[in-house]
This record gives structure tokens, C-alpha cells and sequence, in this order.
């Protein structure tokens, strides 16, 4: 059968751009003995997908010119041959970027596995197939396993998470105030400064474009800083540095605004601080923690379900629409989780 994939066509040297990108019709190989066909419904884009379209390999493959690309999928097994799974099987698979897929359904290990392994989903409690990449998917992984795994959230302390109003900055600073912590963030326009203040609770929310990061930094933590959840950049990194309670911890999940760089880190400052305050600066990967995989799921269904915990997403329809989708992501454009729909 014929399915239609996204394929990459250069590889950028800056912000991703739609050109880049081209919508292909492509032969699928016949069902073999233990394989199933997968129809995907919904795809995720991600930030960290920006260092995949590089040709030198970092924490993941680098993605083919002119083939088939990879990232989080959930799907609905359409046809088997494999006595693991049957037709209407809901699976996740890092076989995004495409309609239909034909994987071989061996054992699942989250995001580190080949792109054709898939791992059932239940969908029969109070999780729909499209929470796995929205609610459930890696970017409230890296929010939750960062700080419930990573480090200690201590009620009344102060914690500094950069680009609330983006996935990962949104989701941590909903765990946090769970977690009865002062959360004091940052976002890119007054719009998303008011979400953040508004419908998250955040205590101190402000804009770096129209005040300075330790102007902004300085005013919301009058008593210091004692976690930092890093999302954005090395100068929201080093602004938070000299304002560093002793012997606290700064988590780095992430640095978007290098990921167009060749993910070298320039302006990266104030270092000095991280031996005087005798500071803990991890790096992490939510993969580290998936032994907590159930216990994550249980938690953030039951928040959602009290109306404790809440995740904004923007749903784009058609496989034609992920290039855009994805390229919104470093432009401002996004707002919440960016899903593209597949199939209904």
C-alpha cells in the first residue's frame, strides 16, 4: 500500500524553516509474519527535534535527506500478524512524520528505541490516545522526572523556571506550586506573562523582553533562589547565578536557544558563583527515571481530573501541517503543546 511520509530536504544552518521540509508519497513493504501495519492518529514536534535536521550526531541519530523522519507517534493497529496485538490496539511508537507505518512491535523502551518499536497504550481509563504526547508525553516527563526525580522541591522555597508559558516550563510550574513552592518565571510577551500569573498561580511572573533577566530575576526573588528549572538559554542560566542560595541546585533541562547554534553555549556567565555557593548544576534526561513511568501517569491523570494540574495544547490538522507546526516552535508562534492530527 501507498502512505505518505514528511522528508527532509537540507539541512538548516539556522531557525528551521518549512521549505525545508516536503510531503512524499511512499511504497509500504507487504505485512510479513509478526508485524503489524500501524495507522498513526496524532504526532508531536518537539524543540530537541531541531538537532536531529543536523548532519554531525548528538544525543540522537541525525534525520536522512529524502527518507523517513522520527519522533513521538501514537497510533491504531490496522492489520497484524503479530500475537502481541490485535486491530484497534492503541500503540506509541517513534514513528511519527507519517501516516502508516509497519513495525516488527518489539519490546518499547521510550524514545530510545528503533523507530519501528511500539508499546500498547491503555485507553480504557481516563487517558485519551492523544495524552501520550500532550499530558503524558515528554515534555511533562522532563517538567515531572526533573523536579520529583531529579531534585527536591521544599515548600516555601524559591524556584526559578524559565519559559513557563512554553510545555515543559508550563507543566513545571504547575508541579511546583503542587509542591507549595514560590514560582517565580519568565516568558517572551505580556500575553503569556498574564497566563502564567493568571491561570497558573505562578507568584512572580515577568517579561525578558521589556525588563533585563536580572532586573526581572532580582525582583522576583528578593530572598535568593533556591531551585532553578532551566528551559531557555545560557543567559537566563548565568542571570540566575549570583541571586543562588548556598548549596542549592540548578537543573538544566534544556537550552532551546542553542539548538539552531550547532549547540555550542556562548554567553554563558557568572560561573563563579556555582563554586562560591557551592552549587549542584545537573543536566538531565527523563529517560533516567522511566521506572516512575506508572506512577507519572497516575499523577498527572489525577491532578488533570481535580483541576489541579492543566496542559494547553494547539491541535494542527493534516500530516502537510507538522512542518509548520514544528517551525513555530523557535518563532514565538506556539501556543501550548503542538499535536498534529493524522487521522480521526
Amino acid at each position: 500500500m501507498k502512505t505518505r511520509q514528511i522528508h527532509l530536504l537540507e539541512r538548516p544552518t539556522g531557525l528551521p524553516e518549512v521549505k525545508q521540509f516536503a510531503l512524499r508519497e511512499v511504497d509500504l513493504p507487504e505485512l510479513g509474519e509478526g508485524q503489524v501495519l500501524v495507522e498513526n492518529l496524532y504526532m508531536s514536534v518537539d524543540p530537541y527535534m531541531r538537532r536531529s535536521m543536523d548532519a554531525v550526531e548528538k544525543d540522537l541519530p541525525p534525520w536522512p535527506i529524502g527518507g523517513a523522519l522520527d519522533g513521538p507517534s501514537i497510533g491504531r493497529v490496522v492489520e497484524s500478524r503479530n500475537a502481541k496485538f490485535v486491530p484497534g490496539d492503541v500503540v506509541e511508537s517513534m514513528s511519527g512524520w507519517q501516516e502508516h507505518f509497519v513495525s516488527d512491535g518489539d519490546e518499547f523502551v521510550p524514545y530510545i528505541s528503533a523507530n519501528t518499536a511500539i508499546a500498547k497504550r491503555d485507553v480504557s481509563g481516563k487517558a485519551a490516545p492523544e495524552d501520550f504526547l500532550g499530558l503524558l508525553g515528554i515534555a511533562s516527563q522532563t517538567a515531572y522526572f526533573g523536579l520529583k526525580c531529579g531534585a527536591t522541591m521544599v515548600p516555601g522555597e524559591t524556584v526559578v523556571i524559565s519559559s513557563g508559558a512554553g510545555t515543559v516550563g508550563s507543566i513545571a510550574c504547575q508541579i511546583a506550586k503542587l509542591h507549595s513552592m514560590r514560582v517565580v518565571s519568565s516568558a517572551g510577551s505580556d500575553e503569556k506573562v498574564a497566563f502564567l500569573r493568571d491561570e497558573l498561580g505562578v507568584d512572580f511572573a515577568f517579561n525578558y523582553k521589556t525588563a533585563s533577566l536580572s532586573e526581572g530575576l532580582a525582583r522576583g526573588c528578593p530572598d535568593g533562589i533556591d531551585l532553578v528549572f532551566e528551559n531557555a538559554s545560557p543567559e537566563h542560566f548565568s542571570a540566575c547565578l549570583p541571586l543562588m542560595n548556598e548549596m542549592k541546585t540548578m537543573l538544566i533541562a534544556g537550552f532551546i536557544s542553542i539548538y539552531s547554534t550547532g549547540g555550542t553555549v556562548p554567553n554563558l556567565a557568572n560561573f563563579e558563583y556555582a563554586l562560591d555557593r557551592f552549587l549542584t548544576i545537573r543536566a538531565f534526561a527523563f529517560m533516567e527515571f522511566l521506572e516512575a513511568f506508572d506512577q507519572f501517569v497516575a499523577d498527572m491523570l489525577s491532578w488533570r481530573e481535580d483541576g489541579k494540574i492543566r496542559l494547553p495544547q494547539q491541535i494542527h490538522d493534516g500530516l502537510d501541517q507538522a512542518p509548520l507546526a514544528f517551525c513555530s516552535l523557535f518563532t514565538g508562534e506556539s501556543n501550548g503543546k503542538q499535536l498534529v492530527r493524522i487521522a480521526a
